[in-house]
This record gives C-alpha cells, structure tokens and sequence, in this order.
C-alpha cells in the first residue's frame, strides 16, 4: 500500500520536523504546509540579506577605524536583532489521506490507512532522525490521532500533535457534503437519503458509489465529453468524492485515537502558523497542552465553522481536483 500514499517532502530544516494532514484543492486555501514553507523561506531570505547588509556595515566600519575614525556606532547599527522566528526553517512533510484513499481501490479505514502511512513515512524518514509533530487540519483531526497512535506504536512517537480548526465528522456532516457534491455535478438539490448511514457502512459505500458515477457521467456528457472520455471522467470525479465522503463517514463512526503526546490546538491558519513558526518543535510547546486522547468537538463539522459549504471540500467547484 505504501505506493499509494500521497506523501511529500514540502520543505528542509533543522528546526524540528512537521507532518501535516490535509487536503489537495481545499478551497479554503493553499493550507498550513504550503503556507508555513512560503513564510518561512521569505522569513530566511531577509534574515540572509539583513546579515550580509551587517556583516558590510561592519566591513565598512572596520575601514573607517583603520582611518582613524571612531566606527562602533556604525556597526552597532549594522546590526539588525531578529526575533525568534527570524531565519528559522522547519523540515515539513504534507500528507493527504483523502488522495490516499483515491489511489486505494479497497477504501481502508481510519486505523489501516493511519498505520500504512506512518509506515511510509517511517521508511522514507527513519525514527531516529529526529522528532517529529503531527499537524492536523479541520475535518482530518481525527485521522491526525490515529496518525499519531500508528507511528508511536510503530517506532516513531510523535512529540506532539497540533490540531488546527479541529472538528469531528458526523452523519449530518456526510449528508451535507453530498448535498453540495450532488449540486455541483446537477445544480440540483439532493433527495433525502436513507438513514442512518452508519448502520451499514458497506451499503452506504455501495450506494455512494453508484450514485456518485451515474451523476458523474451525465454531468460529463453534458460538458462535452466523448462516450470513452465521459467514462473516464465520471470515474475519477466520483472516485474522488467517494473518498472525500468516505474519509467523513469512518471518521464519524470511528472517532479519535488515544495519543502518546500533548495535544495542542490551534482555532485557525493564522494562530496554527503563529504557533508553529514560534516553537523549536523539539521542548515544551508554548501553548497550553490538553490531555492527551481528548475527545474533539465541534458544531459546524466539515467547514471548520464555516459555512459556506465548501470548505471542507477537497475538490474545485467544476469537478476536477484541485492543488495546493
């Protein structure tokens, strides 16, 4: 399975190792990983040219002083003091459990696809190069903890886990989603479906999956596409919102995993980067840590307290996957 894990290297550095969980295409934006390397990189650039515009200065002062002029107040001013933050880079990893399960044909669950991907990325950065925080972002919140449980139990103990926006999925959640979902592929309202989801997960899966292609496949016809590409297309579309509404559904009947670290939480981007740009990510995080295996909670579940309904949505408004 490891070959389907969605899985990259997003930045390097030596300032403690980040793991993010999110989502491609979320329309809320590029997303923490992305957001934290860009700050960052520009945060080291003028660290960098800062320090060449001091080290000249003092260059400069040293030729006054050899002159016979008196420079220490030129280089003092040479000098530019940095916060905490300034030049500091963090080595981030960007994970998307819901690409993961795109590429798995079987669907796993929360537990199977946790362990498969702390595996992978186990192999691809051992243990013992150094700790590693876990980030979870909005709706992957509980996957972010069975992350955390999996690479503890094999081998890699997260330090902490950083939960941003954090929610916990619900039935309601995953009926709303499919409304916005159906409405995108129709411009349609979505009937009223059968209840409850979670009774037979299979069937849920099952009937999700019929309507998602049927839906998927009038809608590319509609837009043009020939008998072959229409196929194609309603296969990747509803693939990809199958496993968007799949991640929702076992996430409401699974819940969060007991974690071996301090779990700290974050209401939104901006803090989460406050935060983490902050913190050395290797001692105690500078936020108050609740117990470790807290229960979540949250009132608008998918957005994030949003509710303009696509928030939580991996995917672009015509269909097609998204980037971030």
């Amino acid at each position: 399975m490891a070959r389907t894990i969605a899985l990259r290297q997003v930045s390097e550095g030596r300032s403690g190792c980040l793991l993010t969980v999110e989502f491609a295409g979320d329309s809320a934006g590029p997303g923490p990983a992305a957001t934290l390397a860009e700050v960052e990189a520009e945060a080291g650039a003028e660290a960098g040219a800062e320090a060449e515009a001091g080290a000249e200065a003092e260059a400069g002062a040293g030729a006054e002083a050899e002159a016979g002029v008196d420079g220490a107040a030129g280089a003092g001013a040479g000098r530019q003091p940095g916060g905490p933050a300034r030049g500091r880079r963090h080595e981030i990893w960007r994970l998307d459990p819901v690409t993961s399960l795109e590429l798995h044909p079987g669907l796993p669950g929360h537990r199977d696809l946790a362990d498969a991907c702390a595996a992978e990325f186990l192999r691809l950065r051992p243990a013992d190069a150094g700790p590693v925080t876990v980030v979870g972002y909005c709706s992957a919140a509980v996957f972010a903890h069975h992350l955390a449980r999996a690479l503890a139990d094999a081998g890699g103990p997260p330090v902490h886990l950083v939960l941003v926006a954090a929610t916990v999925p619900d039935e309601e959640t995953v009926r709303r989603e499919y409304a916005v979902l159906h409405r995108k592929l129709t411009g349609e309202p979505a009937p009223a479906g059968p209840a409850p989801l979670l009774a037979d997960p299979d069937a849920t899966v099952d009937r999700l999956r019929h309507e998602l292609t049927r839906l998927a496949r009038a809608f590319a016809t509609a837009s043009g596409f020939d008998p072959a590409e229409a196929d194609t297309a309603a296969d990747e579309i509803a693939g990809r919102y199958l496993a968007w509404l799949w991640f929702l559904l076992d996430a409401a009947g699974t819940g969060p995993a007991p974690v071996p670290c301090p779990v700290v939480e974050a209401r939104d981007d901006a803090e989460a980067l406050g935060l983490l740009r902050a913190w050395p990510l290797t001692g105690r995080p500078p936020a108050p840590a609740q117990t470790p295996g807290d229960e979540l909670t949250g009132t608008d579940h998918a957005t994030g307290g949003r509710d303009d309904g696509t928030a939580g949505d991996p995917m672009t408004t015509d269909g097609r996957r998204g980037t971030r």
